[in-house]
Formats: C-alpha cells, sequence, structure tokens
C-alpha cells in the first residue's frame, strides 16, 4: 500500500506541476554503440563518424536523447518500442528536404539511446557526405515525425520557436481553436489524410479564429497553401499557431465548398467562470476550462448559487477542453459528498482520485450540458457526475480524451507532453473510443441567450 501511494503522489504532483524541466543530473539511457568511419566518394578523404551513447549528447541530439529518456520513465505504454521509433526517424532523414547546407566538422558525432537507433546514424552521415546536410534541423524535423506518428494521440513534442502555438489543453494558440483527425469509425489518428480529415471541434469565442469566420465542423485542407495530408495533428497546429503572430491562411472545406480564410493571430482571450439564474428555482454554471483559478471561481459561483437553493444546476461544459487534474477533482468535491472522481491506470498500477469533501452543493439536480468540444478535465466531471451524482448529460459526445498529461521543458527549449496514465469515470467507463455519450442527445439552439438554453436544457432533460 505505501508503495502504490508513493507511486500515485508522484503522478499527482508532476500532474499540478505547469513545466516540469528534466533535470540535468537525470540518468541518461545506456547504449553499447561503437565508433565506424565513412568514407568518403573520394579516394583521399575520409568523415569519421563517431557513434556514443546519450550521456554527453551533441546539442543536435539532445531533444532525441531527453524524449527517449522521459518515455522510458513516464509514458503510459512503457516499455517503448525503440525499433518502431527508430524506423521512423530514419524515414524522416530521408525524405527530409532543405536547400540549406552545413559545412560537415572533422568528425561526425551521432549521440543514440540505443543500438536500435543505429541506421539513423549511417543515415544521416551519409547525406552530411554527399549534401553536407544541416544535422540540427534535420533531427529537429525526424523527432517531431517520430512523436507525431509512432506514439499515442496524446504525447506531444513542441519545438522551441512553436512552443506559443499549441496549448497544453490542446487549443491551438494565436487563432483559437481545437482540432481533431478521426477516421469513419470514430478513433483517432495520429496523422492526417484523406480517411482521417482535420476538422476543428470548436472555435474559441471573441477569438481570432471566430472573427476571421471559422466554424466548428471546418475540414482543414491546407495551410498557407501547403497541404496537410501526411502531417502529424500536432504538427499542423504549430503551423497554425506559429509564435501567436503575424497571419496565417487555412484552406477550408465546408459543405463541399471550398474556401479561405486568413487569420491574423493574437494573444487568446479565454471566457471566464460565469453563473446566473436565469429561471427560477434554476441555476446556470458555466465552466470554461480548468485552469489553475478556476476552483476558487466555482466556489464562490456555487455560494452565490446556493443562496438562492436552486432545485436544479445546469452545468455548461460545451467547449471546455479541460485542465489540471487537481483543479478538476476540486470543482467535483462541490457537488460530490464521497468517493472517486476518476480512476485511472498505469504501468505501476491501478489507483484513483477521490473528492475532498464538503460538497455544499448536494441537494440540487444536476444537468451537464457537453459536445466535441467538452475534452479531458471537462470530461472527467461530466462522468464523475453522472456516475456520482446521477446527472443528466445532454448534447453531442465529448472529444475523448482518456490520457493523463505530464508537460516537461526540455533543454532546447521547446515542450513534450507525455501520456503518463488512462482514466476511467468512477463506473469505469473510458472516453478513449468516442468520447462520453450523453444521456440525451440534442443539438443545441444557436446564439441562444443564458435563459433560452437553460430553460432548453430543463425541457430536454
Amino acid at each position: 500500500m505505501r508503495e502504490r501511494f508513493s507511486i500515485r503522489l508522484v503522478v499527482l504532483v508532476a500532474l499540478l506541476t505547469a513545466c516540469t524541466a528534466v533535470p540535468d543530473t537525470a540518468p541518461a539511457p545506456t547504449s553499447t554503440a561503437t565508433s565506424t568511419t565513412l568514407a568518403q566518394t573520394t579516394t583521399t578523404a575520409t568523415v569519421p563518424m563517431e557513434i556514443q551513447d546519450c550521456g554527453a549528447p551533441p546539442v543536435t541530439f539532445s531533444t532525441l536523447c531527453e524524449t527517449i529518456e522521459l518515455l522510458e520513465q513516464w509514458h503510459v505504454d512503457r516499455p517503448v518500442d525503440y525499433s518502431s521509433l527508430a524506423g521512423l526517424l530514419v524515414e524522416a532523414v530521408s525524405s527530409y528536404e532543405t536547400e540549406d547546407t552545413e559545412e560537415p566538422g572533422r568528425t561526425f558525432f551521432c549521440a543514440i539511446p540505443d543500438d536500435a537507433f543505429s541506421p539513423l546514424c549511417e543515415v544521416l552521415a551519409e547525406r552530411v557526405r554527399t549534401e553536407q546536410l544541416p544535422v540540427g534541423a534535420a533531427m529537429e524535423s525526424a523527432v517531431t515525425s517520430m512523436i507525431d506518428l509512432g506514439l499515442d494521440p496524446f504525447t506531444w513534442y513542441i519545438p522551441p520557436e512553436l512552443s506559443g502555438g499549441f496549448r497544453a489543453d490542446g487549443v491551438v494558440g494565436g487563432v483559437g481553436i481545437l482540432l481533431d483527425a478521426t477516421d469513419a469509425a470514430g478513433s483517432k489518428c495520429t496523422r492526417v489524410a484523406e480517411v482521417c480529415p482535420l476538422r476543428i471541434v470548436f472555435v474559441l469565442e471573441d477569438n481570432p479564429g471566430e472573427a476571421a469566420g471559422l466554424m466548428a465542423g471546418d475540414v482543414i485542407t491546407t495551410v498557407d497553401g501547403e497541404g496537410v495530408d501526411g502531417l502529424g495533428l500536432v504538427e499542423v497546429a504549430t503551423l497554425i499557431g506559429g509564435d501567436e503572430t503575424g497571419e496565417v491562411t487555412l484552406g477550408i472545406e465546408r459543405g463541399g465548398n471550398q474556401l479561405e480564410f486568413v487569420i491574423a493571430r493574437a494573444e487568446l482571450d479565454y471566457p471566464t467562470t460565469s453563473v446566473d439564474l436565469p429561471i427560477n428555482g434554476v441555476g446556470y454554471l458555466r465552466i470554461p476550462d480548468f485552469s489553475i483559478e478556476v476552483p476558487f471561481l466555482v466556489d464562490i459561483a456555487v455560494d452565490a448559487l446556493l443562496e438562492a437553493s436552486p432545485g436544479t444546476i445546469v452545468i455548461d461544459l460545451r467547449d471546455n477542453p479541460g485542465g489540471l487534474i487537481d483543479a478538476v477533482v476540486s470543482v467535483a468535491s462541490q457537488f460530490i459528498t464521497d468517493g472517486v472522481v476518476l480512476n485511472y491506470e498505469s504501468p505501476e498500477g491501478e489507483d484513483s482520485y477521490g473528492v475532498h469533501g464538503g460538497a455544499p452543493a448536494t441537494g440540487a439536480r444536476l444537468v451537464v450540458l457537453v459536445n466535441g468540444g467538452t475534452a479531458s478535465a471537462a470530461e472527467v466531471l461530466a462522468g464523475a457526475l453522472r456516475d456520482q451524482r446521477g446527472a443528466v448529460i445532454i448534447g453531442q459526445p465529448t472529444f475523448g480524451k482518456n490520457a493523463l498529461q505530464i508537460p516537461f521543458d526540455l533543454r532546447n527549449g521547446g515542450q513534450f507532453h507525455v501520456a503518463v496514465a488512462r482514466w476511467t469515470t468512477p463506473a469505469g467507463f473510458s472516453v478513449g473510443e468516442g468520447g462520453l455519450i450523453p444521456d440525451r442527445i440534442v443539438d443545441f439552439p444557436i446564439d441562444a441567450t443564458t435563459e433560452e438554453l437553460t430553460r432548453f436544457a430543463i425541457e430536454n432533460s
């Protein structure tokens, strides 16, 4: 029991840390790689190549070494398949295109975490010898591709120059949209394709995407004139978000028509938690995300609602992309007296998060509003309220993010978000395939006032 508790505590502390840097003293993966020499095309010169482990890697290989180390320590599906990841790296380096060149040094140093990655060194060395390939840029592109295409949909690498373009909750920075790529069966895809189109799940209100005319359901076909088929979801998202400045042009398919939108990127302005009593005896609580301040705001909102003793509280979680697990547990504790908020499973075993106690709002009937933009921590709350409080969920199936993540800062300035566990609702339901299914599947009225929306919720619950 002590060991299980310590594992849970490590995960909890890590999940509550906005960005956890990899310590310089972290143990490096071992390797039995050896040194070799590649001959140039001429008979008078050689380019020595030295293959080394990740103990003290050259800067061009530090991201590969760090990400593999973190995957081995934290990833939900560890141990990772080195052969598969190495194959993706080789494929990415082989197909990498650039007009830039870089004068090779006297010796080409290649640092790898395991012998399985040796073919990567061979391909790099050949392109350095024949094309003067810039190794740093090629490796940055290759690592992005490896993580995008070789792991689960919720393990992300964000390069340093694009770290502002993709938020921890999955919303594209600078534009304010949530993206998803799924096939006809509803399974999430790691690569955009004709059978896995890239759709906008929701558009954040009062932000650049909405101002430009983007809509939920739009299919993105191009970014700045370049097609997105074959790219990873995070790669496209970071291209769209950029550094949250300048403009980006998106090609959109909508209702069989091809459209083009120019979006002026800007820092996102998130809506805040709001509360209302639009109908006598019915309270309305809007929770737009689960950032660090939300439990405090919900606490104030619930106190205000309870002064009116509402018989029903409508909790609006539409287009809520999620956030901190601690925040959602605190919010759930406002409505659930005792028990589990979510279960989770990692390679260390199974465990759960329980409510904190208190639960002032246990008397009111609960109606929860969800849609395709209800993701992650928002799905946790909806599932917990249904399982533990008998809440009625209405709307559309939710996003389906069943992973708990830890974000890590990398030494190159980028970020690595690692899926460390998979969660289920208190009753054991996983949202991983198809999302959380509402009790009543309905389309919400467009541009409804809070009163109109609340009446609609009551009538359909």
